[in-house]
């Protein structure tokens, strides 16, 4: 999933788009308020359970408090984003590895890899752009190099010590999407900051993440995003990022500077939902839908009512 710099002082510093100032003419507003006030708004999503799943927690969540929320649009990036500006919708959760390096044109190295720090450096960059970013998770739906779990002993926990077993084992096998071979948090991201026996892998080719591939035996090792619900269901184990490769992915509602201005109940809303969705968590939301096959909209009532956001 899947970013600015341009200023003298450290950007890991700069402050949050919804801070409690509002003097600038490039800030987003801060949240107020608990109502909407009978207002019908649009949230778009992506075309996966997770973004599916985000957007039905956020649909149920502001329709408790006098909203009105359509979400029937579905698109991927960059779509989605030109939805978004254009007005055909009024919000939806984007990742912000993927604003970054897709939307802002920043390379790994550029950004923060700690997940706040991360959040607080696109939206301090979104704003001018009238982009307000609310609501940051926990969660970090990045990429990762899976292992069947069983395995850890002879592959290690890391991608430092997977590099060192490719070394004298170069015919092991790892699934990836092609974009993998290209990208540069990719084939070549792990050839120069792992270990340069990353490139002599035997690497396949996959339609989509390996989850499958790798608990099947097809392939040693795997590209899965990590919250991916075959991690879980397939008992495979994601090897540790130690020196940080991978885009931090944690997710952010964005909403139009002018519908936030209108509506600041929104970020006052789900900020707290949104502060509860850590990565374990979102994996087994995931795994409610995509494994056990339960409606989008149940499994994100459940998890609302659970968590006494709704009530039962």
């Amino acid at each position: 999933m899947i970013v600015a710099l341009g200023v003298m002082l450290s950007p890991f510093a700069l402050a949050a788009c919804g801070s409690s100032s509002t003097s600038s003419s490039t800030s987003c507003p801060a949240g107020s308020g608990t109502s909407g006030d009978g207002a019908h708004l649009s949230i778009g999503f992506k075309p996966f359970a997770e973004e599916q799943l985000l957007a039905s927690i956020t649909q149920q969540v502001l329709e408790a408090h006098d909203f009105t929320i359509t979400d029937t649009f579905s698109a991927s990036d960059k779509a989605i984003g030109t939805a978004l500006t254009a007005g055909t919708i009024d919000m939806y959760w984007q990742y912000t590895g993927t604003e970054l390096t897709d939307y802002l044109g920043y390379s790994t190295g550029q950004f923060p890899t700690q997940l706040t720090q991360a959040f607080n450096f696109v939206q301090q960059k979104e704003a001018p752009r009238d982009i307000c970013w609310t609501s940051d998770t926990p969660f970090d739906d990045t990429n990762g190099i899976a292992i069947k779990a069983s395995e850890e002993a002879t592959y290690g926990t890391t991608l430092s010590a997977f590099g060192t077993y490719l070394a004298s084992h170069p015919s092991t096998s790892i699934c990836i999407l092609a974009e993998f071979r290209t990208r540069p948090d990719g084939l070549a991201g792990l050839e120069k900051t792992y270990n340069q026996s990353y490139a002599n892998a035997n690497y396949v080719t996959v339609g989509s993440t390996a989850e499958q591939e790798v608990s099947s035996g097809q392939c040693d090792a795997g590209e899965v995003f990590t919250t991916d619900a075959g991690i879980q269901s397939d008992d495979l184990y994601v090897l540790q990022d130690n020196k940080n490769l991978f885009p931090p992915d944690n997710a952010g509602l964005l909403v139009r500077k002018s519908v936030l201005q209108q509506y600041p109940a929104i970020a006052v809303l789900m900020a707290p939902v949104a502060a509860k969705l850590d990565t374990p968590t979102v994996l087994a939301l995931d795994v409610d839908v995509e494994v056990d096959n339960e409606t989008v909209s149940t499994v994100a009532h459940t998890w609302l009512v659970q968590n006494h956001f709704l009530a039962g």
